[in-house]
């Protein structure tokens, strides 16, 4: 789903200022999706150029203007038409998983310190995620909810995957060799090589 849809999204439940837009993606949004809410403003006023939103600016004596944010009956057709519209499986981008194509030609010690420190940046995602489950289960709806428990169990997925992949690295003798371009054999370093 892209930015524009989401924006949608949110103002099917009321309007909002950008900054309530980007206050309600980082909570719900930042976690599972790729796209940032630096993205928000941009998407905004193409949204408001194609009609499917309208903005009103709502003076304000010694604060800055708001600007407010409404869906348009045509935001309102597209936003659910692009929500029935099926999709496919989409393909996941994983640096790890890249990285970890190439793991033979790092040392032993590279690659495990190579995953430890992702597993610790998903251990890390998992408790900002924990503290934020009471202001979450207040506001969501039962759906929203359910995105949110899944991404919880995504994360816990991803984990214990990480930690599998750690376990089988811990288990593989060390070795002074590195691997040669060709298929992954393994040749000896010459002293003084890069």
């Amino acid at each position: 789903m892209d930015i524009k849809t989401m924006i949608l999204g949110f103002l099917m439940r009321g309007s909002m200022t950008g900054y309530e837009l980007k206050k309600r993606f980082s909570l719900s949004f930042s976690f599972f999706s790729a796209l940032s809410y630096g993205s928000i403003y941009p998407a905004l006023k193409k949204l408001e150029q194609e009609g499917l939103i309208t903005l009103k600016v709502e003076v304000q004596d010694g604060s800055p203007n708001r600007k407010v944010y409404t869906i348009s009956d045509s935001g309102w057709n597209a936003f659910l038409e692009n929500l029935r519209t099926p999709f496919t499986l989409e393909r996941q981008k994983s640096a790890f998983l890249a990285r970890l194509f190439f793991f033979a030609h790092l040392t032993r010690e590279d690659r495990l310190a190579t995953a430890s420190r992702y597993l610790e940046s998903i251990k890390e995602m998992q408790k900002t995620l924990a503290v934020l489950e009471p202001e979450i289960r207040d506001r969501a709806d039962e759906f929203q909810y359910l995105s949110y428990r899944f991404g919880i169990r995504f994360f816990d997925d991803l984990a214990q995957n990480v930690k599998e992949v750690l376990r089988e690295l811990e288990s593989k003798k060390p070795e002074n060799n590195m691997p040669s371009p060709q298929k992954g054999t393994l040749v000896k370093r010459k002293e003084g090589a890069p």
